[in-house]
This record gives structure tokens, sequence and C-alpha cells, in this order.
């Protein structure tokens, strides 16, 4: 029996142990994730899953491909099924975790603006530091200035994160009679974010779906063309077992046969 088409077995070791390396690589961040929330001593009850489904399909996906080199190198169909079956359930999991993103992406305006209009209360300058504490660090992180309104969410009393570190663009000279000018003897010109804090939260969270979008879509098309070439490598595998035995013999010579006549006698 011939052996498989040397470049598809070429093109499909190589794509399966990439994927192998890049599931080694999730299992050891995923590892290393846990380990750092763990040395935090930060609440992760809430990550656990999202925690198992990494450990889980990294180490499946590596097994998968271990599977796969191993039926590919030894033109065996057996672990060829096992990785095609296993690769199928992946690539459609992969397919529904870009879906979801999607439609996360469409709700996360909505979700966002209405989960943090309901917790700040405006004006801010009003409320309790516990209430606001968040939004001070979201505002230095995200270079934005109140909740929805920008500076006016503060009243008159504007809070110092709201003051831009840099000379940017995005920067507005702030009130005069605001707060700001308190401590202020300078005598030049305050600038704060101009930004409210939920419009660039907004963006940013979009940012991210986009990027993991974009991650995901490439090894969707990753383990789709490997899918592919397993299937190929079967369809070459169940041909050649197929094919009827050929079987010479050295008294197959030219002239040794007699022609039938019309009665089927020997003539």
């Amino acid at each position: 029996m011939s052996e498989v088409n040397a470049c598809l077995k070429r093109s499909f070791m190589i794509l399966t142990c990439l994927i192998g390396l890049l599931s080694g690589l999730t299992f050891g961040f995923t590892s290393f994730g846990h380990g750092l929330l763990h040395s935090t001593e930060e609440d992760i009850e809430h990550m656990i899953v999202l925690i198992t489904v990494m450990y889980a399909v990294a180490a499946a996906t590596l097994l998968l491909a271990a599977i796969g080199v191993y039926g590919a190198a030894n033109d065996t169909s057996w672990p060829l099924i096992i990785f095609s079956t296993g690769m199928s359930l992946t690539v459609l999991f992969v397919a529904f975790d870009i879906m979801a993103m999607l439609v996360f992406k469409t709700m996360a305006t909505e979700i966002l603006s209405d989960e943090n209009r309901g917790y700040w209360v405006t004006p801010l300058d009003t409320a309790n530091e516990t209430s606001i504490a968040g939004l001070k660090e979201l505002q230095e992180i995200l270079m934005c200035c109140g909740v929805d309104q920008g500076y006016q969410d503060w009243g008159e009393h504007i809070h110092h994160t709201c003051v831009c570190a840099e000379d940017l663009t995005e920067c507005i000279p702030a009130p005069m009679n605001s707060s700001l000018y308190g401590n202020h003897t300078s005598g030049g010109t305050i600038m704060i974010y101009k930004q409210p804090c939920i419009p660039a939260l907004v963006y940013h969270v979009h940012h991210l779906i986009d990027t993991l979008i974009a991650i995901l879509s490439m090894v969707f098309i990753l383990l789709s063309t490997t899918l592919v070439l397993a299937i190929l490598i079967l369809v070459q595998l169940r041909r050649k077992l197929n094919v009827p035995p050929v079987y010479y013999s050295a008294e197959a010579k030219a002239g040794n046969y007699s022609s039938l006549g019309e009665n089927g006698d020997i003539e």
C-alpha cells in the first residue's frame, strides 16, 4: 500500500503541532492566571467556571493534537477518526464563542450604561467615598471624567482624578468656579478630561471584544483547516484499503490461452 500524499501529511502535522503548542501555552497561561488570583487573595468564585472550561479545552485540544500526529505519522485511521470527531466539536465550540461575543457586543452599550447609571447617583460630590471609589480608579485608568455628562456629574467639586495628566486633545478647561482652583496657585488653566466614563468604558469593552473575536476567528480557521486535512488523509487511506490486490504469476504469458468457438468448443 502506497503512502499518503507527503505534502498533505506534512501540512497536517505542522498545523497540528502548532495547535498543540497553542494549547500548551493556553494551559500554561490559565494555570498562571489561576495562581495569580490565589496569590492576590482575590475572590475567584465567579471566575472558577471560566478557568475550568479553559483547562478542559486546552487539555482536550492538546490530547487531540497528539492523537492526530500519531495517526498521520503511522498512516492509521482510528486516531485520525478520533481527531476529526473531537476537532469537529472544538470547531463548533469556537464558532459558538464567536457568535456569543458578537451578540454581547451589540448588548454591551445598553448593559454597561444602565448598570453604571443606576450605580452612581449624581451629583457625585454628594456621594460617599465607598460608592465612588471605583469611579475614581476608572477615571485614572480610562482618562475620563464623570459618568454620563462629563465633569458636570461632579457638581461644583470636581475630583482631582479628572485632571489631565498630559496635554491631550481630549481635554477641556475646567470651570473657573470649580473646587480644583481652590489650591491652584500657578495661575494657569487646569485641563480636565472631556469624555465621560460610560462611553469610554463601552469603547474599551468593544475594543476588547473585537480583539477576542479576531483571535478566535484565526483559531477557527486554523482548526477548520486542520480538520479538512485530516478528512482528506482519511479519504486517501480508505481508497487504498478498497483497492483489490493484484498478484503476478509467471505463467501468465502472452499466447498461453485458447479461444472458444461459437458453441463453446475449443479451437
